[in-house]
């Protein structure tokens, strides 16, 4: 059995084994390598891009805010004044209703009241 085992083969074997390690562990560095300077200039690019967009971007935010806070107060004033004219709608009646009351004409309907839909014009 001894006889069987050739050292010369084993240790060329092992040579070769070793030489294509060696082989694939440069092949993975050489990759990592390229890996590591594509994110570098990616890195350099997105640093560029962002110090090219920032101070424009922080002197635009404060008028963007100004303005939505401006839109809110007009959202606000809206809802008053709808509440107002719900207030005043009654008081409108009231006085027309007065007035009437003491001689005054009723406002002329407009052509679109004068004649009913359902009838024909006389």
């Amino acid at each position: 059995m001894v006889s069987s085992v050739d050292p010369i083969e084993c240790g060329t074997q092992a040579v070769n084994n070793a030489k294509r390690s060696v082989d694939a562990v440069v092949s993975i560095v050489e990759n990592l390598a390229s890996t590591l300077e594509n994110l570098n200039k990616t890195t350099t690019r997105v640093n560029a891009l962002l110090d090219e967009v920032e101070e424009p971007l922080r002197r635009l935010m404060p008028q963007v805010s100004q303005g939505l806070n401006t839109l809110s107060s007009l959202g606000e004033a809206s809802a008053a004044l709808t509440e107002l004219a719900k207030g005043i709608g009654p008081l409108t009646a009231l006085a027309e209703n007065a007035g009437f009351l003491f001689g005054m004409k009723p406002k002329a309907p407009s052509p679109s009241e004068s004649v009913a839909p359902d009838e024909p014009p006389a």
